[in-house]
C-alpha cells in the first residue's frame, strides 16, 4: 500500500481482504500516522522471537517494524539512527516474544544533545499497543527541561502514565546524553536498573523499585520514540537491544581498573556489585614490595563496584611496580576468585626529575618541531597537565595525556609523530606523544617545561636555545636537532649541546641521544679530556673532546689553548671562562680559521685561576684522527 499517495487523497476508501472485505473511511481515523500503524499491524506476525537487535548487518528490515520507518536508518556504526526530514515526532515498534521467566533487558542509547521538553526520547520496553494513549506496559523517558534529566521508568495502564522511579539525577543533562542500561526484572515485581553513563560496560546499580502488579503478555512491542526540533533530526541513536531470561550468575567479580588516588589510597573497580562484608574486609587485599594489607577499606553502597584501600601506616611509593592480590571478595551471588593486578603510583614532576634532552626547531618541510624529555629520577612521572612554553612567543601548551614516563625513559613530543618516525627511522623502543606544542623560533627560543605543584606553577627545566649552538660545519641546519650531551649537566651550558649525528639522520626522537656516549664521569681536580682520540668529521663517532672538570670550589676562571705537536697555537678555546664546580668544556676540532684541524697530535693547555690566588695548570695530549 502506498501511504504517500494516500496523503494526497484524504477521502479515498481503502479496500483490503482479511477473511471478509473491510472498508475504512480515513476521516474516521485520528491521523494518517495511526492509519500507517494500523494497516501495518494487519500484516505483522504476532511475534518474531525474543529480542536481539545489534544492527551490525546494516539491514533495518531484519525484523518487522511498525511506525515511521522512513525516518530511521541503520548507520555505518551499526546503530539505529533517526534520519528525519524536518522537525516533528517519529516512532518505530517491533513485536517480540517475552521470556516466561525473569528478564534481563540490555540496551544502549545516545542523544547527541542536552535533552529538553522539545527534544527528548522514549524507549518502550514493553507495550501491548503502539498507540500510547490506550496502551499497557512500561517505557523509559530520556530528557526533560532543566538540569535534573534522568532515566525515568514509567508504567502505562490503559494509556495513563505513572512514574515508577528515576536513575541518577542530572545523568542525562549533558551533551551527549548517553548510557548503557541493564534491567533485571523479576516475576515477583522487583526491578533493578544498572547503568554506565560513559556508554561502556562498567555498570553500576542505579535504581531499584518494586511493582507488585507486574504482569506481561506473552508478546509485546519494543519501540523508540523521538521528539525533535529541526536541529536534532539526526541526533538520536539506539543499539545493542537484547531481551533474555535472567541467567544464574556464576562469574566472579573481576578487577577492571585500579587508580592510585594519592600515596595512601588505592581505588579498585570491579566488574559488578560486591557483597559488602567481604568487600570491606582488609585481609582480603595484599600488596607486595612491603606494602602489605591496607589499614582499612572504604566501601559504599552508592558505589557497589568500588573499594578504596587506605595504606596510612606504609605509604605507596612512586617508582615501584606493585602487585595487588585480591581473594575472597564476593559478588551478591557468592562468586569469588583469587586475582592479581599490577599498579604504579605516578606523580607530577618536581625540579630535577625530568630534563629537556633534545629539541628540533627547524624541521624539514611538511614536518613539525619536537621537544624530547628524559626522566632522570627514580619516579613514575605523570605527564598529564605538563605545560610547554616558548617565552619569546609567550605561547603555552598544556599536555593532556594518561601517559607515564618511567625512570630512564625518553619521550619525544610533537604534533606530527608519524613524520618523525618516517623521517628519522627511530627504533621500536622509542616513545612518542602526539600533542600540540608551542611553535619554536628557528634562530633562538626559550623552551620551558612547567608543572603545577601544590597549586603553584613551577618551572621544571628551561633551555635557552640558539641556532649557533649547532656544529659550525653544518651549513644546512633544517631537520637537524640539538642533543643534550650530559643529562646531569647544566641545561644552559652551550658546551652541553651538540648537533645530532649524520648516522641517525640528524635526530634521535624518543630514544638515547647519538652524542650521549661521549660522557664519562671524572672526579679528578682540574680539566681532563674524556678521550685520547677523536675524529671531528661530523659522522657521529667521537666528533668532539669534552674536557670534564670537578672543582673543590666555584669561581675558577679557565683559559684553554690548543697547540699542535710543534707547539704552534691552533685555537683559543676559552679566555677567563667562569666555571662552576663541575661540568665540561667542548672542543669540536675547529681551529681559529673555522676549519677542521688536520690529522695529528694536539696539546690542550688549561690554566685555572681563582681570585683567592689558587692556580691549577694541566696539559693533555689528544689525537685528531680520521675514521675509516
Amino acid at each position: 500500500m502506498d501511504i504517500a499517495k494516500l496523503n494526497h487523497h484524504p477521502n479515498t476508501f481503502i479496500k483490503m481482504k482479511r477473511k471478509d472485505i473491510l472498508y475504512i473511511n480515513i476521516k474516521n481515523l485520528l491521523t494518517l500516522r495511526y492509519l500507517f500503524i494500523f494497516t501495518a499491524l494487519l500484516c505483522i506476525k504476532d511475534a518474531v522471537g525474543q529480542l536481539n537487535l545489534n544492527f551490525n548487518d546494516g539491514n533495518i528490515n531484519t525484523v518487522k517494524w511498525v511506525g515511521n520507518n522512513i525516518d530511521f536508518v541503520i548507520n555505518t556504526s551499526g546503530q539505529l539512527q533517526l534520519k528525519a526530514s524536518g522537525a516533528g515526532e517519529s516512532s518505530l515498534f517491533t513485536k517480540y516474544k517475552v521470556p516466561a521467566d525473569s528478564l534481563q533487558y540490555d540496551l544502549y542509547f545516545k542523544l547527541q544533545f542536552a535533552p529538553s521538553n522539545d527534544n527528548y526520547g522514549k524507549i518502550y520496553l514493553f507495550t501491548d499497543n503502539v498507540i500510547e494513549s490506550v496502551a499497557n506496559g512500561y517505557y523509559l523517558r530520556l530528557g526533560e527541561n532543566g538540569s535534573n534529566d534522568a532515566i525515568q521508568v514509567w508504567k502505562l495502564t490503559n494509556g495513563t502514565s505513572q512514574l515508577m522511579g528515576s536513575g541518577a539525577s542530572g545523568a542525562l543533562s549533558l551533551d551527549p546524553a548517553d548510557a548503557r542500561v541493564r534491567f533485571k526484572i523479576y516475576r515477583d515485581g522487583m526491578w533493578i536498573m544498572a547503568t554506565d553513563y560513559n556508554g561502556n560496560t562498567i555498570l553500576e546499580e542505579d535504581l531499584v523499585f518494586s511493582d507488585q502488579n507486574f504482569i506481561l503478555q506473552d508478546s509485546m512491542y519494543f519501540g523508540v520514540y523521538c521528539k525533535y526540533t529541526a536541529t536534532r533530526i539526526d541526533k538520536f541513536f539506539f543499539d545493542d537491544i537484547v531481551v533474555k531470561t535472567v541467567e544464574r550468575d556464576t562469574s566472579a567479580p573481576i578487577i577492571v581498573n585500579t587508580e592510585v588516588i594519592n600515596d595512601t589510597q588505592l581505588k579498585v573497580v570491579f566488574s559488578e556489585s560486591l557483597e559488602s562484608t567481604t568487600a570491606s574486609n582488609f585481609a582480603n587485599y595484599t600488596v607486595d614490595n612491603g606494602l602489605g594489607s591496607p589499614d582499612n577499606v572504604i566501601y559504599m553502597s552508592s558505589k557497589p563496584q568500588e573499594v578504596v584501600l587506605n595504606f596510612t601506616s606504609q605509604p605507596i611509593k612512586s617508582g615501584i611496580n606493585y602487585t595487588l592480590t585480591v581473594q575472597n571478595v564476593r559478588d551478591k551471588s557468592n562468586n569469588h576468585r583469587t586475582q592479581k593486578v599490577n599498579f604504579v603510583f605516578s606523580t607530577r614532576p618536581t625540579v630535577g626529575d625530568i630534563v629537556i634532552s633534545e629539541v628540533l626547531t627547524n624541521p624539514y618541510s611538511g614536518g613539525s618541531d619536537f621537544i624530547e624529555i628524559y626522566n632522570k629520577s627514580d619516579k613514575f612521572i605523570k605527564l598529564d597537565s605538563l605545560t610547554l612554553r616558548n617565552a619569546q612567543r609567550n605561547e603555552n601548551r598544556v599536555i593532556r595525556t594518561p601517559e607515564i614516563l618511567y625512570p630512564g625513559e625518553y619521550m619525544a613530543i610533537s604534533q606530527n609523530v608519524e613524520f618523525l618516525k618516517s623521517t628519522y627511522a627511530p627504533p621500536t623502543s622509542a616513545r612518542f606523544l602526539e600533542a600540540t606544542i608551542p611553535t619554536f623560533n628557528v634562530s633562538e627560543a626559550n623552551i620551558s617545561i612547567m608543572s603545577v605543584l601544590n597549586g603553584k606553577t613551577v618551572t621544571i627545566d628551561s633551555f635557552d636555545y640558539r641556532e649557533n649552538m649547532h656544529f659550525v660545519l653544518i651549513d644546512e641546519k633544517k631537520g637537524v636537532s640539538l642533543e643534550r650531551i650530559n643529562l646531569n649537566g647544566t641545561t644552559n651550558d652551550a658546551n652541553n649541546w651538540h648537533s645530532a649525528s649524520t648516522l641517525v639522520k640528524f635526530a634521535t626522537p624518543g630514544y638515547k641521544n647519538s652524542n650521549q656516549n661521549a660522557i664519562s664521569e671524572n672526579n679528578n681536580i682540574g680539566l681532563t679530556p674524556d678521550k685520547k682520540v677523536f675524529s671531528p668529521n661530523g659522522d657521529g663517532f667521537d666528533d668532539f673532546v669534552l674536557l670534564n672538570y670537578t672543582l673543590e670550589k666555584p669561581g675558577y676562571l679557565a683559559t684553554i689553548k690548543i697547540f699542535d705537536a710543534e707547539g704552534f697555537p691552533v685555537y683559543d678555546l676559552t679566555n677567563n671562562f667562569l666555571l662552576g664546580t663541575e661540568g665540561a668544556v667542548k672542543w669540536d676540532g675547529i681551529d681559529a680559521e673555522g676549519n677542521i684541524v688536520k690529522i695529528g697530535m694536539y696539546i690542550i693547555y688549561c690554566r685555572l685561576f681563582h681570585t683567592d690566588g689558587d692556580i691549577i695548570e694541566s696539559k693533555n695530549v689528544v689525537v685528531a684522527a680520521q675514521n675509516f
